[in-house]
């Protein structure tokens, strides 16, 4: 690995690093690694595609956790409008330094909830991906702030949640998608069964269908990211009543 910058973040030092064999850059926030994405910015995170194809027909996302800004890319490149907030000064800088950003996110560098609390902009999409090794990070480790998020700036849209699952903890996405799910909006958990990332995908809606994720045509994806991806397997919640299922990867 070959180290391209140093940053004391808002939560502790940021190395930004090389592979030396492919090219391939990661964002590491102390020891744990939030970005890792092709040359060409594209994300070898399994997760990170996994909310790209539920987001693939929205046409704004907000972005609640930046990082080097992957997913941002991602999504921006097939035409959708995002914002990104994220309350660490240094992620902005080098997002659109290392990783790529494209030049159409908008960065906001701000405290989240008082974004939202203000916000006069319905979205249609919300994505939180703010972690840390214990899981989503506070307030938004909590059931009712992520559904106030929701009603607040996309009542008709998609809510999408990265929860991290450390090797060797329980997850504890079912738990939290009980929760919601308990409070009469429609769930689906997505967990890979194979591959390397533990990262669990939750989906939320208050209206509409969860189960759309579509893994069928993976051959533009990044073969680290196929196993994750052709794993998933889908745990679907209508008032706390779960329905286990596959990802839709059927012809």
């Amino acid at each position: 690995m070959r180290v391209l910058a140093r940053r004391e973040g808002l939560f502790g030092p940021i190395r930004v690093l090389e592979r030396r064999s492919d090219g391939a850059r990661l964002y590491c926030l102390r020891d744990s690694v939030q970005t890792m994405v092709q040359p060409d910015g594209i994300s070898v995170f399994g997760y990170v595609h996994a909310a790209e194809l539920l987001l693939k027909a929205a046409g704004t996302v907000l972005l609640i956790g930046g990082g080097g800004g992957s997913l941002a890319t991602m999504l921006a490149r097939q035409g959708c409008g995002v914002t990104v907030i994220d309350v660490d000064p240094a992620a902005e800088e080098l997002a659109r330094t290392y990783f790529g950003l494209d030049e159409r996110v908008s960065w906001l560098t701000t405290e989240p909830l008082s974004f939202i609390e203000t916000c006069n902009t319905f979205y249609d999409a919300v994505v939180v991906d703010a972690c840390n090794a214990d899981g989503l990070v506070a307030p938004f480790n909590d059931a009712d702030v992520l559904i106030g998020v929701l009603r607040r700036v996309c009542p008709d849209g998609s809510l999408v949640l990265n929860l991290v699952h450390e090797d060797g903890a329980p997850p504890w996405g079912r738990a939290l998608a009980r929760k919601i799910a308990e409070r009469g909006l429609n769930v689906t958990l997505y967990s890979a069964e194979l591959g390397w990332e533990g990262n669990e995908v939750l989906h939320v809606r208050a209206q509409g269908p969860t189960d759309v994720l579509d893994a069928r045509d993976l051959s533009q994806r990044p073969a680290e990211t196929r196993t994750y991806l052709m794993s998933l397997r889908a745990e679907t919640l209508h008032g706390g009543q779960p329905k286990p299922g596959r990802a839709r990867d059927e012809p």
